[in-house]
């Protein structure tokens, strides 16, 4: 049985998800990603040879399926909202 390595949690599941990534000044998504999934925190643990494929194909400059645009947005910490 598959256990989280976050919480120890031993209710995990086998999902596809998607992951930001944050490569050389770029942010690139990456869809449908088969990873085991805490039910309890969220954890996401990819394997060694799906690890290596996001390497791949983060690093190889491969053609992207397609592009979306992506708001940002800067947290102030220091910032308050008004009261």
């Amino acid at each position: 049985m598959s256990k989280c390595e976050l919480c120890g949690c031993e209710a995990v599941r086998q999902e596809n998800v998607d992951e930001i990534f944050h490569v050389q000044d770029r942010y690139l998504l990456v869809e449908q990603i088969p990873a085991m999934v805490c039910r309890q925190c969220g954890e996401k643990t990819f394997s060694a040879e799906t690890a290596e494929s996001i390497r791949l194909i983060l690093h190889d400059h491969r053609k992207p399926s397609r592009s979306v645009a992506l708001e940002v947005f800067a947290f102030w910490p220091e910032q308050k909202l008004a009261s």
